[in-house]
């Protein structure tokens, strides 16, 4: 009470001049903190606008602002501005599309490169890639000539029915695992005959001599690169540059206006009789198509463009369906190459070697290096035989041969049997950072896929991505999906991060093939010095979309005994592990999972409705090679059963 009252008189006792000086102080006070406030507005506004016009420059590669800037010119006086200040790297080179979707990019000018035939080409690369095939293939014959099995399956010939496989299964089984009972599951299924051999050469493989002893030095041996020196664009006399393989050609007759209508050849045979047929000149055939039109500028300048076949689009006709509907973000920005780009395919192999021959033949025009990665052991950790070396060395693969790196794991990463995906992880590593090292004269600005065995991408991206500037990175791809054969084709698409430019896999991954696959770039501490070495933006796409393939995955296409071999060699990681349970092993059990399209757990899920001639099916080579890959064309034992049945 005391202590108040005092209080109360203390405030009372104050004078007038006391008061006048607190008030303005609380007024001064409360003036900076309004100013402190203001500054802290003021640089918050300041760090948005910078923030904004940073990025404005990664919004510029969406299409959809560029959409947006065509029907307002104020939009678009923005865009120019900020160009102004953005001046990027190589715009030179990759200009921006004009705002009328008819009027083509300016032509780039190319110098014409010596024409170098496709077999010559093939030829000089063995001699120079040479392994002394020679001597290698009669040591590889006299070791293989003393073994009972049939040869390894050759692109070039019919491959012949398999007579003997009953006992070759029985063999097979008892070989892997001799004391292994085999209990029957399900319906008592005929034997399909199969094409595929491959698994012949897998599991009786430790019967054969061990390749590794005609090794020598291939296993460190490097490859030059060479430039392609292949003529993937052709000028009209109009001036319109084109692209042989998407462009529409006419016969000499045709060109010279005594008939009528085009011929369309095949995208191939286009590219290799260049020298008969030529590309249709829009002004010479108006009624050829609604976008063979020609029209008059204000300048009096005539914009020609390409006549596009089928399937193939833009300017210059060199985009791909597959690369049309994807969400590219820079498809008004594409030009053509005047060197291309050199493609690196890297790939593991266990024993996927119809699918090798598959591939192989798809990407050869596409790429110009195969790195193949083998091991002596399983991803399970046990000893497995050097298949792909044996028939590396036998001839099997000598149309390819050229192109193949091959790169040998001889050892087992620690860690690898406890956990499966450290061994699963390293495959790439090693097959990456030793492969990459042994590729001399590589730029860059060269491509690099790194996919497993049974991803196969459609040539026409890969192509794309060699001969075309103005995409941006890393990129996807999106794969019709399929199990056990093309026959059982599954919802939607497999969408997995698979390329870059060589600058990018080492300055951003570190030269890690895993890390392009499975790690987001933006949380790699490199990417951002990256983009400012490069000027370029990283903004991720896919090559294709779950509607448009543009590949092919395949899993688990196998004959009954390759599904065996990987059940027993599948990694330790992925769980639940089928290849640990007996009656899941069980030879008739596999067919019947063929048969039905089930998985090991017991489930069938739904599959649409397929049919073989609808496009992207399988890989082109497979079906022009029927007999040999019928029984991953067909499902061979749904039509068996019926016949057992009636």
């Amino acid at each position: 009470m005391i202590s108040a009252v005092m209080s109360w008189l203390s405030s009372t006792l104050v004078s007038p001049n006391q008061q006048i000086t607190s008030r303005r102080c609380w007024r001064l006070l409360c003036l900076m903190k309004m100013r402190r406030h203001r500054v802290f507005l003021l640089c918050t506004v300041g760090l948005c606008v910078i923030s904004f016009l940073h990025y404005y420059k990664a919004l510029h590669y969406v299409s959809l602002l560029r959409e947006l800037a065509a029907p307002y010119p104020n939009i678009k006086s923005f865009i120019m501005v900020t160009g102004f200040f953005w001046r990027e790297k190589g715009a030179a080179a990759t200009p921006l599309s004009p705002a009328s979707p008819e009027e083509a990019p300016p032509l780039p000018v190319l110098r014409q490169p010596e024409s170098k035939g496709r077999d010559a080409a093939g030829s000089a690369g063995v001699g120079e890639f040479g392994l002394g095939i020679e001597g290698v293939v009669v040591a590889g014959h006299a070791g293989l000539g003393q073994r009972e099995e049939p040869e390894p399956p050759h692109p070039w010939e019919k491959p012949e029915e398999n007579n003997h496989r009953d006992s070759q299964d029985e063999g097979a089984e008892d070989h892997l695992n001799p004391n292994y009972p085999r209990p029957r599951f399900g319906p008592e299924l005929p034997e399909a005959p199969l094409a595929g051999k491959e698994h012949g050469v897998v599991l009786f493989g430790d019967q054969m001599p061990d390749p590794v002893n005609s090794l020598g030095d291939l296993h460190t041996r490097t490859h030059q690169l060479q430039d392609d020196k292949t003529r993937y664009f052709v000028r009209t006399k109009a001036g319109a540059l084109c692209f042989r393989q998407g462009t529409e050609v006419a016969t000499p007759k045709e060109y010279s206006g005594k008939s009528g209508g085009s011929v369309a050849t095949g995208a191939r045979e286009a590219g290799r009789s260049a020298g008969q047929q030529k590309p249709l000149e829009l002004q010479q055939q108006p009624t050829i198509s609604p976008k063979a039109k020609t029209r008059s500028r204000g300048n009096g300048k005539r914009l020609v463009k390409c006549v596009c076949r089928p399937g193939w689009h833009g300017p210059y006709c060199g985009v791909p369906t597959m690369v049309y509907h994807s969400n590219l973000p820079t498809k008004e920005r594409l030009t053509p190459r005047e060197t291309p780009r050199r493609v690196i395919n890297a790939i593991n192999v266990n024993h996927e070697f119809d699918l090798l021959h598959a591939r192989f033949h798809e990407l050869d025009e596409a790429v110009d290096l195969f790195l193949v990665c083998e091991s002596n052991y399983t991803a399970y950790g046990e000893k497995r035989p050097l298949s792909f070396l044996r028939l590396l060395l036998n001839g099997t693969y000598d149309y390819i041969r050229h192109k193949i790196l091959y790169v040998f794991l001889d050892h087992f990463p620690d860690g690898g049997r406890q956990d499966g995906w450290i061994a699963d992880d390293y495959l790439r590593t090693f097959l990456t950072r030793n492969g990459m090292s042994r590729v001399i004269g590589a730029r860059s600005d060269d491509v690099f896929v790194i996919n497993d065995a049974d991803e196969i991408p459609a040539h026409e991206g890969l192509l794309f991505l060699k001969l075309f500037d103005g995409w941006t990175e890393p990129f996807a791809i999106h794969m019709r999906k399929s199990l056990y054969g093309f026959f059982w084709k599954q919802f939607g698409s497999l969408e997995v991060v698979s390329g870059c430019t060589l600058g990018m896999l080492r300055d951003v991954y570190d030269g890690d093939g895993i890390k392009l696959r499975r790690r987001e770039y933006y949380t790699l501490p490199g990417f951002r010095k990256y983009e400012n070495d490069t000027g370029h933006i990283l903004v991720q796409w896919s090559v294709g979309s779950p509607f448009h393939f543009a590949g092919w995955h395949c899993s688990w296409c196998f004959t009954p005994e390759g599904i065996y071999f990987k059940l027993v060699s599948a990694q330790n990681g992925d769980f639940p592990r089928w290849g640990d349970y007996e009656d899941k092993r069980d030879l008739n059990y596999i067919r019947e999972l063929i048969r039905t399209g089930g998985w090991f757990d017991g489930s069938v899920q739904e599959y649409p409705p397929v049919d073989p001639k609808e496009h992207m099916y399988a890989p082109k080579y497979m079906l022009e090679h029927y007999n040999r890959y019928h029984y991953l064309l067909e499902n061979p034992y749904s039509k068996l059963s019926r016949l057992s049945e009636g």
